[in-house]
Order: structure tokens, then C-alpha cells, then sequence
């Protein structure tokens, strides 16, 4: 992407540092840093100031960063980054530099301290995340193929998915092709899958489980396309499933549908996780659904805003959003469908083509 690309965000961040009377501000998390300048590497820290963006690396980042940095001083050296910025003194003594306290760790402040001990350091936080939230056409087209990749791939895995397949053959295939359609550095994250009671562990790493009769099933994975994420999730029943278990499919279905026809610009996010969750205790598992509706997702794969209980954010113009309700019982196994959509003006746009009928596995 282009240099002017990036120098919107950047003098964007500037502005919003002037206003916080910061001389400038220290960037360590490489997202961030990805985010202002384009840099993809796996060491980096970037000095942003009014007059100009420092960016410094190590040696094995040569000439990556010649080729991906833009808008940003380069400087080369193998010793801690902060020890370049003393010793090349890049800032005054008594300037006012801010970081991320989300983002720092108590150690590495330590650190930052003793090494620039004449610079005032303060702490603001979600500054460049707040800048993120909505995305630009470039960041939705990434995302919108990162979900394409996703169904895609969905639907080539489908027909291995049956009863006596492995949650982890289904996992490692699903691998496999996101990461030769998408990046092919990596998924997403790693795909959840299981089935019977594994699937009532939200967070279930695949084992060896072979898919059986009479169960639910869960699979919760993404692409990543040019560094942005997708995630969804599906749920089957498997032949011989109860009626309980399809109830709870169809509930969480009627949840899904019914919170993504709440989403617009404007709306409150624990208002948008309140129709679900009220839909699904009104419905006699509320006790049953124990995390957030949703996140935002983008340059990493949670993000904020959030759809909980407790959010006190408000929904605008292409955010970028999961739904996800999901019902887990133990003794009778667990329900999660997943879609990413976009926010806009008056509603939302669905951006999942994979389909969510209950499918009865054999």
C-alpha cells in the first residue's frame, strides 16, 4: 500500500497525541506497527513525532524494511531500541513521550525507564485502537476475502465430515487450505473443533475424538488474508441426534438472526448481546451462555468494540463485528454459529455465504 496510504493514519495518531500535550509517542506493539506503517516483521519499535516517525530494527530486517516501511526514518541496529533512541538522541531531555500501558509490560517499563531516564513517560491507552475500530475500504476488502477464503475452504472440508472422522484431521485440513488460499503464514487462529461433549467446551482444542452418532458438533475457524482475520463458526448434529439437541440448535439460530437485525450505526453493543441472551433465557438456557456475543476483528483476530453485558460502546459505520451465541451443556454437548458482519447506516451486512441449516451428519 501506498505511502499516502499510511500517512493518513499516521498524522491522524499525531493529531490525537498534539492533543494529549505528548511531544511524541512510543509504539512497541507490532500490530500498531503494522497498522502505521506497514511493517510486518517480528521486531520493531516505532517513535512517532510531530515532525517525523523513527522506525528501528534489527539487522535481519534489512531489507524487509526497506520494501514494507513507509513514512518512517529506518535506522538499523542490533542493540535494544530504546538504547538507539538515547544514544542517537532522538529526544530532548524533559520531552513528554507517551506509550500504551495496554500494551507494556511492568518489565519492560522498568526497562524504558532506566534507559530513557531524562524523558517523561505517560500512559495512554487504546489510542490506536480506537483508530482501528473502523475500517477502510482496503481493510474491508482484506477481511471480506479472508471470509471467502473461509467458505471455501468450509466447503471442500464438508464432505470429510462425518461420523468416525477425527476432530483433528477436520482441523489440520481446514489448516491446510487457509493457509494456501490465504496468508501462508498462518490461519487465523487455531480451529476449534469438537464433538459430543467436546463440544460444549467453547474453547476446545481438537483431539483424536472420533466424530459419533447421536451428537453435536462444533467448528469454529478462519482465514487470514493480507494480515486480516475471518472467524466462523458452524454446529451440526450427527444421525440420531435428540430433540434437545436440535432445540438448542435452533435456538441459538433464532438468537443469531434476531441480533443481527439490531445491528446498526448508532447501536449500543450490550444492547445488540442483550437480544440474544434474552432470547436464549427466555428460551430456558441462559445459565448456559457464559461469554460475549461478539468482537470486532481486523489486523488481529479480537478486537474492540465488544458485544457483552458490560460494554459501553456504541456501534458506527464499518465496524466490523462476530455474532456468535452459543448454548453449552455438558451432558448434552454444545451449540455456536458464528457470522462476521460489517455495520452500516441501518443495518448490517452478513458477509458468510456458508449455510446455516441444521445439517444432519451421518
Amino acid at each position: 500500500m501506498s505511502l499516502e496510504y499510511f500517512k493518513r493514519r499516521q498524522d491522524k495518531l499525531k493529531a490525537k497525541i498534539a492533543k494529549e500535550n505528548m511531544d511524541g509517542m512510543l509504539v512497541t506493539n507490532l500490530i500498531h506497527i503494522r497498522y502505521l506503517c506497514g511493517f510486518t516483521g517480528s521486531s520493531a519499535t516505532l517513535l512517532v513525532m510531530p515532525e517525523e516517525l523513527i522506525f528501528i530494527t534489527d539487522g535481519r530486517y534489512v531489507f524487509q524494511s526497506e520494501n514494507e516501511v513507509k513514512g518512517a526514518r529506518i535506522i538499523i541496529d542490533s542493540i535494544s531500541h530504546f538504547e538507539v533512541i538515547r544514544n542517537e538522541k532522538i529526544l530532548k531531555n524533559g520531552s513528554k513521550i507517551a506509550f500504551d500501558g495496554n500494551n507494556v509490560t511492568h518489565q519492560n517499563f522498568q526497562t524504558i525507564t532506566q534507559v530513557l531516564s531524562e524523558v517523561n513517560l505517560h500512559s495512554i491507552t487504546g489510542t490506536i485502537e480506537a483508530m482501528a475500530m473502523a475500517k477502510d475500504e482496503k481493510e474491508l476488502e482484506a477481511i471480506k476475502t479472508a471470509v471467502e477464503i473461509t467458505d471455501r475452504a468450509f466447503a471442500e472440508v464438508f464432505p470429510m465430515v462425518r461420523i468416525g472422522v477425527e476432530e483433528k484431521a477436520i482441523a489440520n485440513k481446514l489448516s491446510f487450505l487457509y493457509r494456501q488460499y490465504g496468508d501462508s503464514d498462518s490461519d487465523a487462529f487455531a480451529a476449534i473443533v469438537g464433538t459430543g461433549l467436546n463440544s460444549a467446551k467453547p474453547h476446545h482444542k481438537p483431539t483424536d475424538r472420533k466424530i459419533g452418532p447421536g451428537e453435536l458438533l462444533v467448528i469454529d475457524s478462519g482465514a487470514k488474508f493480507a494480515g486480516y482475520h475471518a472467524d466462523m463458526t458452524r454446529s451440526f448434529a450427527t444421525k440420531g441426534c435428540s430433540d434437545e439437541q436440535k432445540s438448542i440448535y435452533n435456538i441459538v439460530l433464532e438468537a443469531q438472526t434476531k441480533s443481527i437485525e439490531g445491528i446498526k450505526a448508532g447501536a449500543l453493543c450490550k444492547d445488540i448481546d442483550s437480544i440474544a441472551r434474552d432470547h436464549i433465557t427466555k428460551s430456558g438456557y441462559g445459565k448456559y451462555f457464559d461469554h460475549g456475543l461478539g468482537h470486532s476483528l481486523g489486523l488481529e483476530i479480537h478486537e474492540n468494540p465488544r458485544f457483552s453485558k458490560v460494554s459501553k460502546d456504541t456501534l458506527e459505520v464499518n465496524y466490523v463485528m462476530t455474532v456468535e451465541p452459543g448454548i453449552y451443556v455438558k451432558e448434552v454437548g454444545g451449540v455456536r454459529i458464528e457470522d462476521d458482519v460489517i455495520v452500516k447506516e441501518s443495518g448490517a451486512e452478513i458477509l458468510n455465504k456458508t449455510s446455516k441449516e441444521l445439517q444432519i451428519i451421518s
